[in-house]
């Protein structure tokens, strides 16, 4: 147990062990493999809908963590799109895109909005001369149109932005006058998202005073697993992608995307061990393991929910699957720092399944399990924010502002550039000795848990035997 101040330190080029090979999130995803998943294992109607989907959930989480690689995922994905013949990926029912291409022409007006401070002053002029008009054309449409849900709001924010996009103009040098035009932005791109799960998350963080960051060469994570023995690390794109899934099913109940994901699953089971060992040594590698493990609980209560009256004989492995999830859920939990303490809701869901499991084929047993659905679903809704998602950090809110770094300390008034990371969490930088000393108190309980979320991973140990047990010993 830490009783001072971690030192502070920076990784050292001689530290780096060139052997090693990191794939995403270090590189950009290749999404070859879904383009065949998508080509191959479904049907011709449900190709374009599918790729649709998976392409708003990209815009999304990309927008919600400002990730540069699945920005270049949306664009690689859409362009496969465009480039298929309408034979092969059949055009969507007239009026399913028109969200989309709205959504669309936001997220391509945040991208450049974010590689704003990089332009030249006549590229900024440029770029506030085109994202005024095509917010100003956004709103002509919203205008002419008539009983949209959400319309009120849209004009709301499309009138904000259209002001920050003045202010801009008036002092382009401004970082608050851009950082107001990108939240607002960010907000009217989420008035036509369908993905509403990942906007509230986005308003939560935004009224909490959150942030997060994505895993990239210049985050701990490259430097930890860069300077021990050498690794292989691949395939991490195709968890990333299940994991967006995943969320959008439980969290919006979308039938058609949780069966995309238990398909994806069948073919890439991130559970064995070629593929969760890697995953585990990524950011929050366990607790996507902890959402798979909900998934799977989430989807058996739904199953068994359609048919309650069924005999107790077939729900029974059903519910042992259930009750199997939610003891490693609580495992992976009390093994995490600042998650220790939310394990309650997973001992109701535990009481609850017990409960289900004795009046399992009859009448009495519904109530039960729409109790455990709801425990299941809110486990899952406190383990899918934005700061729990795979191959992304939380920091500290003071931490890189506006592109730079600023002191972690709340009550430093120095602007200098010149600041180092603190060695235990490697997310919150401070300016000297004197800053860190007197913000430690307040920061620790942050370091501890960013200390365990990067922890290398217990060995996982497996066992080959026709073994079910409704309570296994080694969870308890």
């Amino acid at each position: 147990m830490d009783n001072g101040p971690h030192e502070l330190t920076e990784v050292c080029e001689d530290t780096i062990n060139h052997a090693t090979v990191l794939r995403y999130p270090f590189q950009a995803i290749d999404l070859g493999w879904l383009v065949e998943y998508i080509d191959t294992c479904l049907s011709r109607e449900e190709r374009r809908a599918a790729a649709l989907r998976i392409l708003n959930d990209f815009m999304a989480f990309a927008v919600l963590h400002d990730d540069p690689f699945l920005e270049e995922a949306t664009i690689q994905l859409s362009e496969t799109m465009s480039s298929k013949f309408t034979d092969s990926w059949p055009k969507c029912a007239r009026g399913t895109t028109a969200s989309y291409d709205v959504a669309r022409c936001v997220f391509e007006l945040i991208r450049s909005a974010s590689k704003c401070q990089k332009m030249s002053l006549g590229e900024r002029n440029e770029f506030i001369n085109n994202c005024e008009k095509h917010l100003k054309r956004i709103e002509n449409a919203l205008d002419s149109a008539s009983n949209i849900a959400g319309k009120k709001k849209a004009c709301e924010v499309l009138a904000a932005a259209l002001s920050q996009v003045h202010e801009l103009r008036r002092t382009p040098d401004s970082c608050d006058a851009l950082g107001g035009l990108l939240a607002q932005l960010k907000a009217l791109f989420f008035c036509y998202s369908p993905c509403i799960s990942v906007y509230s998350m986005f308003c939560k963080a935004n009224a909490n005073g959150t942030s997060s960051y994505v895993c990239s060469e210049s985050c701990p994570c490259f430097a930890k697993l860069k300077s021990m023995y050498t690794l292989f690390i691949r395939d991490v794109e195709k968890m990333k992608v299940i994991d967006c899934l995943l969320m959008m099913a439980v969290k919006e109940e979308d039938k058609f995307v949780s069966r995309l994901a238990e398909d994806l699953f069948t073919r890439f089971d991130c559970r064995s061990p070629f593929l969760e060992k890697p995953v585990r040594r990524i950011q929050n590698g366990a607790l996507f393991a902890a959402r798979v493990a909900l998934f799977d609980a989430y989807r058996h209560v739904k199953s068994m929910l359609t048919d309650c009256r069924a005999s107790s004989s077939s729900l029974t492995p059903l519910m042992e699957n259930v009750v199997l999830a939610l003891y490693i859920i609580r495992r992976e939990m009390k093994d995490i720092k600042g998650l220790n303490e939310q394990v309650a809701p997973v001992e109701h869901a535990l009481a609850t399944a017990d409960t289900a499991f004795l009046r399992l084929g009859s009448e009495k047993a519904e109530q039960h399990l729409r109790t455990l659905n709801g425990y299941i679903v809110t486990i899952f809704t406190f383990l899918s924010a934005p700061e729990f998602h795979l191959a992304v950090h939380s920091r500290d809110n003071r931490a890189d502002v506006a592109g730079g770094k600023m002191c972690g300390n709340p009550k430093c008034a120095n602007d200098a550039k010149n600041v180092a990371t603190c060695g235990g969490c490697h997310a919150t930088s401070y300016c000297g000795i004197p800053c860190r000393d007197e913000h430690w108190e307040e920061h620790k309980s942050f370091c501890a848990e960013m200390r365990s979320r990067m922890a290398t991973p217990a060995e996982i140990k497996m066992a080959d035997a026709p073994i079910r047990v409704l309570k296994p010993v080694g969870f308890k």
